[in-house]
C-alpha cells in the first residue's frame, strides 16, 4: 500500500516513513538548553560536575550536553567546534538526523587540589619501607590510584624506602581498605583553622 506524506507528498515507495509521515518531515519534539557552562580546570584538565572535579574527556563532555537534553530521539552527539547537537530519532529501521544549536561555553579556573598542590599542600605521608623492587611496584599502583582521588604533592627517596607526600588523607585511608593493605599510624599536629586542629597523617607501609 503506497502512503503519501501529508506534508511534503513524498512516497513511502521512496523514502523512509515514521508513522504517517516521511522520515524528514515527521514531527520531533526535542528540548534543550539554549546556552551551557563548564568550568575546567587548567592544569589537571578536570571538570567541574554536580559540585565536584571530575576527569571528563571533550567525548564524555558531549554526553554530559546531550543528557540535559529532553524529547523523542534515540540518541545523539555534540560537536563543540560547531556548537550543535544531532539527535537520532525514528525507530530501529529508519532513523534520521535532526540538529539543534546550544552554545556551551568552558571556561578556564584551577581546581582547589591543583591550588594545594602548587603550594605544596599535603594532609599525609606513606612511608614504603622493605625492598627496592617490591617498593617501585607500590609506588606504581599507589599513585595511579591515588590519581582518582586526590593528588600526589612530591615524594622523597629516603635511605630506608620512600616517602609519598599525599593530598587528602581520607583517600589514603579508603585506598588501604580497599587494597586490604595494613599500614602503622601516627599523627601530628600541624596547626589549627577556625579553631579545630589540624593533622597530618603518616601511613607506614612495610612491603
Amino acid at each position: 500500500m503506497e502512503l503519501l506524506c501529508p506534508k511534503c507528498g513524498a512516497s513511502n515507495r521512496d523514502v523512509g516513513f515514521s508513522g504517517p509521515f516521511c522520515v524528514k518531515c515527521r514531527p520531533v519534539e526535542i528540548k534543550c538548553p539554549k546556552r551551557m557552562e563548564f568550568i575546567r580546570c587548567s592544569k589537571c584538565r578536570r571538570v567541574r560536575l554536580k559540585g565536584n572535579w571530575v576527569a571528563c574527556s571533550d567525548e564524555k563532555l558531549a554526553q554530559e550536553v546531550i543528557s540535559k537534553c529532553k524529547g523523542e530521539f534515540l540518541s545523539g552527539t555534540y560537536s563543540f567546534m560547531n556548537q550543535e547537537a544531532t539527535f537520532f530519532v525514528g525507530d530501529s529501521e529508519h532513523m534520521f538526523p535532526v540538529k539543534r544549536s546550544i552554545s556551551v561555553n568552558i571556561v578556564k579556573n584551577i581546581c582547589p587540589d591543583c591550588v594545594r598542590k602548587s603550594g605544596g599542600y599535603f594532609e599525609a605521608i606513606i612511608q614504603f619501607r622493605g625492598k627496592g623492587a617490591k617498593i617501585s611496584r607500590y609506588e606504581r599502583l599507589f599513585k595511579k590510584m591515588l590519581e582518582k582521588k586526590t593528588f600526589v604533592t612530591k615524594e622523597e627517596q629516603m635511605k630506608e624506602g620512600l616517602d609519598l607526600y599525599i593530598g587528602n588523607s581520607r583517600a589514603v585511608v579508603e585506598l588501604l581498605a580497599e587494597l586490604g593493605i595494613r599500614a602503622r599510624i601516627s599523627k601530628k599536629l600541624a596547626g589549627e583553622k577556625e579553631g579545630k586542629r589540624l593533622y597530618r597523617t603518616t601511613f607506614l607501609v612495610r612491603v
